[in-house]
């Protein structure tokens, strides 16, 4: 029954203004609801990694998800159902996210997140779920409910066996990065992951991840993960541009890491990784494409001193495509090099991230595979009293130099600033934030691939009182 009301309720609005059914994809979405019916209420409101070590060991690339940025000895509350209800007023100056028609508008949106937090010796679930909703002033066509959902669980079969599930869904109208205060994460995104950065001309955009981990801890010191995961992007038409189809891309990888702690604080990782992913719907590459890659990385982890760890990580790339390309876009099979690392920084009072990472992704839509260089920055910081301020600035650029007769390269920039204060009354927070976006297209692309964009917020959130589950 609620499966049924959930499809009803999403092919109504996705069947609004868009011909394309998006009950499909939401599969996924609906497999995490009817986890958390089937099974007892303990789930948590935190990206946390289903396959991460004790805070007291650094693991290496490929082992587990991002973590959030955190203060020392900041932790999440445990064994609890929390409710937070939100408003903001804002100011976006590119409500379409396209230079060629540019409009600016004022709106009001509502949020709101349930997280539902259970951990016991064995069993840690972990659920968030964020709906939200925009109501502009004189644009129409984006006034649809957005929902984000983060899904995690493990259970530790034995003391040497340990399965986790991971997933992450996200239904969302338009970009709205202000409104909704996602957490700052740290270190490397996960290898198989899809493009974070570079923003579509899609009205609509459906992003889900999913993954499946064993880790067999082989002694203290030695552990081994087998990994499987699945990835789907799906894009609806722009409005502004209709003839410009993107690419959907569904994807399969399976991982193997082996990690060995060689002290207390210091990892090292071999990572061997195959992605199988399909791209279709598109015009500049074909209309299809069958795209594997192959890599193998060499990792090391290590806790420099308290708070403060490393991450790095390099090894070759093989790409090559399966069945026929257009002549146009002909893909080379050949090896491509890819590597990074991060610092991550989490003291009392500030808790930094710098990460740098080269390889082959998805093109958000706008390209099938490219090559993309990444550089993000992220900060919190403790001010006076009991102000925070939170900065990111997350810069990339894809080049599709994996094809030939294609010469097209993408530049994006996503950066923002934002503080906020608990008020007088306990669980209430105020928020200002300001958000700046901007996106270049030098190649065979449409002029809808540039933007710039400017969005300026004011939020309120209230935390409703949480209950806790027990033991």
């Amino acid at each position: 029954m609620v499966k049924k009301r959930l499809e009803r309720v999403v092919e109504s609005e996705a069947g609004k203004g868009c011909k394309n059914s998006w009950t499909g994809p939401l599969r996924a979405l609906l497999s995490s609801l009817a986890i958390i019916v089937l099974l007892p209420a303990a789930l948590a409101a935190q990206a946390a990694s289903p396959t991460a070590s004790a805070a007291s060991q650094a693991t290496v690339y490929g082992s587990g998800y991002q973590l959030p940025l955190e203060f020392e000895r900041e932790r999440a509350p445990a064994d609890q159902v929390s409710l937070r209800v939100g408003a903001s007023a804002f100011y976006d100056d590119n409500v379409l996210g396209s230079n060629a028609d540019r409009l600016s508008d004022e709106a009001l949106s509502f949020d709101a997140g349930l997280g539902i937090q259970h951990r016991t010796d064995r069993l840690t679930l972990n659920f968030d779920y964020v709906p939200f909703f925009i109501l502009y002033r004189q644009v129409t066509g984006y006034d649809r409910v957005n929902h984000a959902l983060n899904l995690s669980l493990s259970y530790r079969l034995s003391s040497r066996f340990l399965l986790a599930l991971q997933d992450d869904f996200s239904y969302q109208n338009g970009v709205y990065p202000t409104l909704t205060e996602q957490p700052i994460l740290s270190g490397p995104p996960p290898p198989d992951s899809s493009n974070g950065i570079i923003n579509p001309y899609s009205v609509r955009t459906l992003a889900d991840r999913g993954g499946l981990y064993l880790t067999f801890m082989k002694s203290r010191r030695t552990s081994i993960i087998l990994s499987g995961a699945y990835n789907q992007s799906k894009y609806g038409a722009s409005r502004q541009y209709p003839n410009l189809p993107l690419y959907n891309g569904t994807g399969l990888s399976g991982g193997l890491t082996l990690q060995h702690h060689v002290t207390a604080h210091t990892s090292l990782g071999v990572l061997a990784l195959h992605q199988d992913t399909t791209y279709q719907g598109g015009q500049i590459l074909g209309n299809r494409l069958h795209i594997q890659i192959e890599s193998a990385y060499i990792s090391f982890a290590s806790l420099l001193a308290p708070g403060v760890k490393i991450s790095l990580f390099g090894g070759p790339q093989y790409v090559r495509s399966v069945g026929s390309t257009s002549s146009a876009a002909t893909l080379s099979s050949h090896f491509q090099p890819s590597g990074g690392g991060s610092i991550t920084k989490e003291v009392r009072k500030t808790a930094l991230d710098l990460t740098i990472t080269r390889s082959v992704t998805d093109g958000g839509g706008l390209y099938s595979s490219v090559v993309d260089t990444r550089v993000f920055f992220g900060v919190r910081r403790r001010l006076v009293g009991l102000w925070e301020a939170r900065v990111h600035a997350d810069a990339a650029r894809e080049e599709t130099s994996l094809f030939r007769f294609v010469n097209g390269r993408i530049e994006g920039l996503i950066g923002g600033v934002s503080v906020s204060r608990p008020l007088l009354a306990r669980g209430a927070t105020l928020r200002f934030s300001y958000e700046s976006m901007h996106q270049l297209n030098n190649g065979v692309l449409p002029s809808a691939a540039n933007f710039d964009r400017n969005q300026l917020a004011v939020g309120f959130d209230y935390q409703l009182k949480g209950f806790s589950l027990g033991r």
